[in-house]
């Protein structure tokens, strides 16, 4: 096959009959130059006939020509002879004005002959094209305009008609060749700064650690995972770290807690999870085998595969081990579906795919690309990725699907991320999806056993992780984050200051909106935060006949998840028994009804338990009498114990601003949910990854997996 013919010599080609119009034409022949123009726009319409590729530039030049040959030759008529600069001008610009507002610029048909068929719709291809057009159209009509005064002064006739026009058609062609060039780099450099509005410079840490007690190089507040994941990077790193958490354990939602029941004489321990059950990026190039990697414990974890089952309406499936025992029987259930499960889950693991791709390079995670070089390669070398990237993963369902059921199905995993599945993109999606494509996995010994190995990186390393320590300060020093208090007034100083608390209540309550710009605070006063949920934690004294992992789902809306982690690491629970939690989400205006200072808490949160304990009676018949131990906790529980607005488990609402790890304060950093990329273990890990990076970069860093 011979080499491709780039676009930009397409449009030279395109404008060969004119070219041949206008030399003949110059020296009178007027026959031969309409007699060649035609020839040449039959010719070259012929072969894009041939090839299916129409342009309409072309199409006005074969119309333009037709019609000059019918007046000029065979009617004999003087009217194109008289008025050519004018029709010329007037043809070409009608031409690419129409074409402009018609949404399909003439340039942008060309343009495609040179871009893979993933920038098409990019607004920025699109937008450098209607540029393009817009000059061309502004050159045609200047001609045009040029060719009447002509007219009237036929003394300039040549300079009108020939040296402007000539000098002008030139730059235009000399500007579609430099635009396309200079143009999506200039607008995709802004694109990147505006990730990172603030543009101060980070901290200077000297080779030697901070001396003193209460000195540090960087405090992190908030021992969630996005946290610890920061502060063990910077502890491993050299630097001195300092943790302080309000609560009395690290992990934050990925902590774990133990209750002792005495039963006939006999001590039965539970242990229970905050609130996760399964945890995704722990597949070979995911985020959390990356960072386990970079600090070399991933032998300090024993991980066992989670499996799932779902109840629906009339359907319940136990998921395979694999993708292709999910996509096997998914076909099954749904024959007529056949061919559309199988390419939505091609589709979907190619974007799963694509974010993952190139995270050497990115310190162990994915994340946007950083550069306008790696922008404008990104169609080409993400595909699936930037095909979805911003497309309703709703939307995808439907372009899929037909039937209600199996989009239903396909709806489960959102309530990881949303109580709204309508807020999450197909990209936001994907990671979820590694459950099937790489797997969910929990730590042997409970989700604590996660939070406990980072913990053990940081204090190995000379920091500490300070327990029952809550921040009721962050100190502002000369616009910068210098330090925080502690509650009671201790004070603990630092070269900067990582935040993995909610992000309302940083900005808010500890640093205080007079230390903010007045937009910035209403930004995050007009943030929306995420669904809460309400646990019931059971000891029961039986082993449930389900998956660790159970969704159920009811003809009336309602959701449970069914979490048995003793069914993964049956250490959790006495023998013969089983630690269950049931746990179901509740919407942000229902959460924010939860006051724990309300005369009737303590009796609404029972009844609520026990709605939940007969919805779970439909999977496990007889529940409620195999209960040895059972607590619930509601939004206000979670509000108090991960110190989130509202009790949101997620951190912000999907679909909507999040605020850049750098800070307008100068050396305050956010890790966690409330920024990219969002809520579960995984995205966490990544914002931690990020945040670090960012503060303390590892330049003794190799390629994950070779060391450090």
């Amino acid at each position: 096959m011979g080499k491709k013919i780039p676009g930009m010599v397409w449009i030279f080609i395109s404008f060969v009959p004119w070219i041949l119009y206008w030399t003949l034409s110059g020296y009178g022949l007027w026959t031969e130059a309409v007699t060649a123009g035609l020839g040449a726009a039959l010719v070259l319409n012929a072969y894009r006939f041939r090839l299916r590729q129409v342009r309409t530039m072309e199409l006005v030049t074969l119309a333009f020509f037709a019609a000059h040959c019918a007046v000029t030759v065979v009617l004999g008529s003087p009217l194109f002879k008289v008025y050519d600069a004018v029709l010329v001008g007037a043809t070409l610009a009608l031409m690419a004005w129409v074409t402009l507002l018609a949404g399909s610029p003439f340039t942008y048909q060309y343009a495609r002959e040179d871009w893979p068929r993933e920038y098409w719709r990019h607004p920025l291809f699109y937008r450098t094209n209607a540029v393009i057009t817009a000059v061309w159209g502004a050159i045609f009509t200047l001609n045009a305009a040029l060719g009447a005064l002509a007219l009237a002064w036929s003394e300039a006739r040549l300079w009108l008609t020939v040296a402007v026009p000539n000098t002008a058609i030139g730059a235009g062609i000399a500007f579609s060749l430099l635009f396309p060039n200079w143009y999506p780099k200039r607008i995709l450099a802004q694109e990147i700064a505006a990730r990172e509005p603030y543009r101060w410079p980070g901290p200077v840490f000297g080779p030697a650690r901070s001396a003193g007690e209460a000195e540090h190089d960087v405090i992190v507040m908030g021992a969630g995972i996005g946290g610890l994941t920061a502060a063990a990077l910077l502890a491993r790193r050299g630097l001195k770290v300092l943790v302080a958490e309000q609560h009395h354990r690290p992990g934050g939602f990925c902590s774990s807690w133990e209750r002792h029941v005495r039963r006939d004489g006999e001590r039965l321990r539970y242990v229970f999870d905050a609130g996760v059950h399964d945890i995704s990026g722990l597949g070979p190039r995911g985020p959390v085998t990356n960072l386990l990697r970079r600090l070399e414990i991933g032998d300090r974890l024993e991980w066992r595969r989670v499996s799932h089952e779902y109840v629906l309406p009339g359907f319940r499936l136990k998921v395979p081990g694999t993708a292709e025992g999910l996509v096997d029987a998914l076909q099954a259930r749904f024959p007529a579906e056949r061919e559309a499960v199988s390419a939505f889950f091609a589709e979907m693991e190619g974007v799963y795919r694509d974010l993952y791709a190139g995270v050497e390079r990115t310190g162990g995670v994915p994340c946007p690309p950083r550069t306008p070089e790696e922008m404008l390669a990104y169609p080409r070398t993400h595909p699936y990725a930037f095909r979805w990237m911003a497309i309703p993963y709703t939307v995808m369902l439907e372009r899929f699907f037909q039937d209600a059921s199996l989009k239903r199905f396909l709806l489960l995993l959102t309530g990881y991320l949303s109580d709204r599945p309508e807020t999450l993109t197909a990209a936001q999606m994907a990671p979820l999806f590694g459950y099937y494509f790489d797997g969910g996995y929990y730590p042997v010994g409970g989700s604590q056993a996660l939070a406990d190995a980072l913990a053990e990186v940081i204090e190995t390393h000379g920091g500490r992780v300070l327990l029952r320590a809550p921040v009721e300060r962050i100190l502002i020093e000369g616009g910068r984050a210098a330090g925080v208090v502690l509650a009671g007034g201790q004070v603990h100083r630092a070269g900067a200051v990582i935040s993995n608390a909610d992000v309302r209540k940083t900005f808010l309550e500890l640093v205080g909106r007079e230390h903010l710009p007045p937009d910035f605070v209403r930004r995050i006063e007009g943030l929306e935060f995420s669904t809460s949920a309400f646990a019931v934690f059971l000891g029961v004294d039986f082993v449930p006949d389900l998956e660790p992992v159970t969704l159920v789902h009811t003809e009336d809306g309602r959701g449970l998840g069914v979490m048995i982690p003793s069914r993964v690491d049956p250490g959790l629970a006495p023998p013969g028994h089983a630690s269950i939690t049931l746990l179901t989400l509740v919407p942000r205006m229902e959460a924010t009804s939860w006051d724990r200072r309300m005369s009737d808490y303590a009796q609404r949160k029972r009844a609520f338990s026990d709605a939940l304990i007969t919805l779970a009676e439909r999977v496990l018949p007889g529940l409620r009498q195999h209960v040895v131990f059972r607590e619930e906790a509601s939004p206000a529980t979670f509000a108090r114990y991960a110190w989130t607005t509202g009790g949101a488990i997620y951190g912000l609402a999907a679909g909507q601003w999040r605020p850049p790890a750098k800070t307008p304060v100068e050396r305050l950093y956010l890790a966690g949910t409330g920024v990219f990329p969002g809520a579960g273990i995984e995205a966490v890990v990544i914002s931690g990854t990020l945040a670090a990076d960012a503060l303390y970069p590892d330049v003794r860093a190799r390629t994950p997996g070779t060391g450090t």
